[in-house]
This record gives structure tokens, C-alpha cells and sequence, in this order.
């Protein structure tokens, strides 16, 4: 088996049906899909049931409530392909040939993990899709992960999502990386925890996923634990990355910190989406994290670094805050 494709479901009756659809269309057929339902009360396991018509490579789990860390940790245990992708249960593929294409770069590079792009989907706008604002074109020829974060950090096209990569299976096995099922950023961690392992990533300068984008979801929900959350994580990894006694390449490490400037830059996107007395509990551990836009190398972080040296912390939000609110 060439790839498990672990999929965590919770009350998406509405949507999987085009997510299992998109995949078992794959031209590409060396693969298992691991439908982790995850305590759903609507009808998504009969949904997942009507559009696989007993199709083997579907295999079907179902858990009691945990969240969504807890189901795609559940799926990885039951998989047994080379590699692993996740993919969210409201989003979907957009061609047939992703899989195919995933494979022949895997074969071509040998590489741990292999990255793609993805369009954000909009069910009720027109044209649904929005362009990628991101490219690998700088990246093409490279696979050296420590000259590769650095050149992504700088391009603005470092993302940590789990949905945007294929892992090598034993990488995660023999490394014990999990999702972190007491967070809600765990995409972050996760991807931190694999790029310090990995040898080799491979980028693919396509855009295959449907990433879509609806109401309710928890990455759009501006919420305290959220915010706390992710402030954790960025805490989490400056210490360690500034730490002298990392063993990792030095410019591994540049790159990293590099992408943990943008991460403050949307910090402080989230702080200002948050309201009333609740933002009074991140303002002095936020302000303590500015010292990371000193290591900012694309365009977004360097503009809030120059804004935030000339008129501090309580400008630079209100400033932050505005242009999100014009932006949607």
C-alpha cells in the first residue's frame, strides 16, 4: 500500500461525499482511505457508507468524541501505507492526478515529505476559487530541508497545515509525532516535530486541494483558547529555537525562526479579532514576543516590524486589525 489517507469526520454529512469522491476518482489506485468518524450525530457515517458502494480501499472507524487531533492520531494507528495524507473532511481534490503526481515526485526525490498547494474554496461566491497566493517556483530543484525552510520562509510560502503534505509513514512511527490532541494548533507543532526529522522535502507547484472555507470552522473562530493556544506554541518555539544548544543546522534554524515571525505577525491578526476583557490576558505575553519580528524575512512580517518599531504594540494592532477587516 503506497498512501493511507486518513480523513477525521464530525457532522460533514453535507460535505464528505465530495470529499470520498474527489479521491476515489484518483487515477492513481494504491491507496486506503481511514474514515475516522468522530462521534457525529447527523447521518456523515452513512454518507461516507452511500459514496464509497462498498469500495474495499474505504475502511470506515468510528470513536466517541474527542475532537479532531484524537481522530486523525486514531487513523494513523489503523494505516498501513508508505505514506500518510491527511485531508479534512469538508475539503476535497481537485484533479485526478494528484496522487500519481504525489508518487512520481516521492520516486524521483526519495524525499520524507512531499508539499502541495492548495486553492481556497468558496461554496457560495463566484468564482469559487480563489487563487494561491503562494508559489514553489523558487523551490523546484531544491530538497535539502535545511536550504529549503529558509528559502519557503522568505518566499511567504512556508504553511504548517497537515493537509498540505505527504508524510512518510515510518517517519512519523519511529519519531512518535502526533498530533497534540490538547491543542488546537496542533497543525504547527506537528509540522515543526517532522521538519526537524525529515531529510528530504520535496515541493510540488500545484494546487490540488479545495480548501474550504465556511463559517463555524474551528480556524475561523476567533476565540480566546485559540489564541492562547497558538501564543502557546509560538512561546514553545522560540525558546527552542533560539536555544545555543539545538542540534540542528544553523540555517535550518534561521529559516524556522523566520517562520515564526509571520506566525507573530497573524498573532497579533487573532489578538485583534478578540473582545472585551479577554484580551487583557495575552497583551503582556504577546508584547514579549515581539523581539521575533527581528528575524522576519518575507514582506508581512517585515511591514509589521517597521510599523511596530515606529509606533508600538497598541497602533500597530489597531492598524493589523483594520486592514482584516477590509480584507474580508
Amino acid at each position: 500500500m503506497f498512501f493511507s489517507i486518513i480523513i477525521p469526520m464530525y457532522n460533514v454529512e453535507r460535505y464528505v461525499g465530495k470529499c470520498l469522491e474527489s479521491l476515489l476518482s484518483q487515477s492513481m489506485e494504491d491507496f486506503e482511505i481511514i474514515a475516522v468518524d468522530d462521534g457525529s450525530t447527523d447521518n456523515t457515517l452513512q454518507t461516507v457508507k452511500d459514496t464509497a458502494q462498498g469500495d474495499t480501499r474505504v475502511k470506515v472507524f468510528s470513536k466517541e468524541n474527542g475532537g479532531q487531533s484524537t481522530a486523525r492520531n486514531y487513523g494513523l494507528r489503523q494505516s498501513s501505507g508508505d505514506y500518510v495524507i491527511f485531508i479534512d473532511s469538508d475539503d476535497f481534490v481537485l484533479y485526478e492526478d494528484f496522487l500519481a503526481t504525489i508518487r512520481t515526485e516521492i520516486e524521483k526525490t526519495r524525499a520524507d515529505v512531499v508539499m502541495y498547494r492548495y486553492h481556497k474554496y468558496f461554496e457560495n461566491r463566484s468564482p469559487q476559487l480563489e487563487k494561491c497566493g503562494y508559489s514553489f517556483a523558487a523551490v523546484q530543484s531544491v530538497t535539502d530541508v535545511a536550504q529549503l525552510i529558509p528559502v519557503l520562509a522568505a518566499e511567504d510560502a512556508y504553511y504548517g497545515s497537515a493537509w498540505t503534505k505527504a508524510v512518510r509513514r515510518s517517519l512519523l512511527i519511529d519519531n512518535n509525532i502526533e498530533f497534540d490532541e490538547n491543542l488546537r494548533c496542533e497543525d504547527i507543532d506537528w509540522s515543526y516535530r517532522i521538519i526537524e526529522k525529515a531529510q528530504k522535502i520535496s515541493c510540488v507547484d500545484r494546487e490540488f486541494l479545495a480548501y474550504r472555507q465556511r463559517e463555524g470552522s474551528v480556524t475561523h473562530q476567533g476565540s480566546l483558547r485559540n489564541a492562547e493556544d497558538f501564543l502557546s506554541t509560538v512561546e514553545i518555539y522560540k525558546r527552542r529555537y533560539e536555544s545555543p544548544d539545538l542540534p540542528l543546522d544553523k540555517e535550518l534554524v534561521e529559516g524556522l525562526l523566520a517562520t515564526l515571525a509571520k506566525y507573530y505577525s497573524n498573532l497579533l491578526i487573532n489578538y485583534g479579532r478578540i473582545k472585551g476583557k479577554d484580551r487583557k490576558k495575552l497583551r503582556k505575553r504577546l508584547k514579549s514576543l515581539s523581539p521575533l519580528l527581528e528575524y522576519s524575512s518575507s514582506s508581512r512580517p517585515r511591514t509589521v516590524r517597521k510599523f511596530y518599531r515606529l509606533f508600538g504594540f497598541n497602533l500597530t494592532v489597531i492598524a493589523i486589525g483594520l486592514l482584516d477587516k477590509i480584507r474580508g
